[in-house]
C-alpha cells in the first residue's frame, strides 16, 4: 500500500465513470459565477457521504485495515474456509 507523504492532504480513489455520475448528482449548488454555476467539490461530497455514514452505522473497526496484505502486515486471523490444503504433485 502507499504511505502517506509528508505535507499532503489528500488521496486520489479510484471509482467506475458511472458511480462519479451518480456521485456527482448530490452535489449542491454553491454559487453563480460569471461562467455558470459553481457546485460542491467531490472531496465535500465524500465527506458529507463519510459524516452521513459513520453518524448511521455502528459496525466501526477500532483499527484502520489496509486494503491488500503485505509482508509487513500483522498476522491476522481470518475466518476458516472449508477449502483444503492443496495436495503437492
Amino acid at each position: 500500500m502507499a504511505q502517506r507523504r509528508s505535507g499532503n492532504s489528500h488521496t486520489t480513489i479510484s471509482v467506475t465513470w458511472n458511480d462519479k455520475d451518480e456521485f456527482r448528482r448530490f452535489a449542491k449548488e454553491v454559487k453563480k459565477t460569471k461562467h455558470g454555476i459553481m457546485y460542491e467539490s467531490d472531496a465535500v461530497l465524500f465527506k458529507k457521504m463519510l459524516d452521513y455514514y459513520v453518524e448511521n452505522h455502528a459496525d466501526r473497526n477500532d483499527f484502520i485495515p489496509q486494503t491488500y496484505p503485505n509482508k509487513t502486515s500483522p498476522n491476522v486471523d481470518l475466518p476458516s474456509s472449508n477449502l483444503e490444503e492443496p495436495i503437492a504433485t
